[in-house]
């Protein structure tokens, strides 16, 4: 039977959806969705996480079932700072962050605003800032989901986000999720909002801020946040690791969720390691 969604109201009123699962004696591990998804992204990977880590996920603003506020639009450091509210309502402590693209933004900017509160991170697909080419893709994306909808929105990004072969193999599939996740009956301003909030974002010159350890991973066929991009994310933080994954493109957690699944443990495991050797 498939669950209930929960719903966690934030002190500012917003509604969150959510949900907790996995090891409920094992550390807490957060899964950031990125741009125009939800939670559904990581059912490729829960499967690898649950025996061993208590895993929350959830929908930020203008995602999935959450609460979608006609204004807008939905700034990254709103966002991050709406997930640290959930997880004090819901008593998530020290938690890993993994992301993917947006929720990667959204990471970073949990780490350097709460430098103390994470024991590290996994992400995915993260440019330090949204640069003038990004932005121009993101609006062309947004344009395109006003005048031709969620199928038209996907058509203009799907080149950038996909590997070759697996786009290839999975373009049907793909479509017809972005369409249900993005469309249905709701109306669009929700992920417009998500879309348009994305601009101007820059965490550059905070990056340093950051002292947990972080596993900084890009696919090596990613052409909206190429590996030499993301690079730059690497080298602003002290404690960072930074590979390429060879024949991914932008969203590794769902072309390669075992790889993904597998790179995860072992950085959890090796941070775990390190710590226990320096108490030793």
């Amino acid at each position: 039977m498939r669950p209930q969604p929960t719903f966690a109201t934030l002190p500012s009123g917003l509604k969150l959806h959510y949900r907790v699962q996995g090891n409920p004696e094992g550390p807490w591990l957060v899964l950031l969705n990125g741009l125009l998804s939800d939670t559904t992204m990581w059912a490729g990977v829960l499967p690898g996480l649950r025996d061993d880590f208590r895993i929350l996920t959830f929908d930020s603003r203008g995602q999935g079932r959450s609460d979608a506020p006609l204004e807008g639009p939905y700034p990254t450091a709103l966002l991050a700072a709406e997930a640290w509210d959930l997880f004090q309502v819901l008593g998530v402590a020290r938690p890993w962050l993994v992301g993917l693209s947006n929720g990667s933004a959204l990471s970073l900017e949990l780490l350097t605003e709460h430098p103390d509160a994470f024991p590290g991170a996994v992400l995915t697909s993260a440019m330090p800032y949204f640069d003038f080419a990004l932005s121009l893709k993101a609006e062309h994306w947004a344009h395109c989901l006003e005048i031709g909808g969620p199928l038209l929105q996907f058509d203009a990004v799907a080149p950038f986000l996909w590997g070759d072969r697996f786009l290839e193999a999975r373009h049907g599939v793909l479509r017809a999720y972005h369409q249900v996740v993005t469309g249905g009956d709701r109306p669009q301003h929700g992920n417009l909002h998500q879309i348009r909030g994305t601009q101007g974002w820059d965490i550059r010159e905070r990056l340093g801020r950051i002292q947990a350890p972080v596993l900084l991973l890009s696919g090596a066929e990613d052409l909206l946040t190429p590996p030499w991009k993301c690079r730059k994310t690497a080298e602003g933080i002290p404690s960072a690791r930074f590979e390429v994954v060879p024949e991914v493109g932008h969203a590794y957690p769902v072309e390669d969720p075992k790889g993904f699944v597998a790179r995860v443990r072992a950085f959890v495991t090796e941070v775990d390691r390190d710590l226990a050797d320096k108490h030793f």
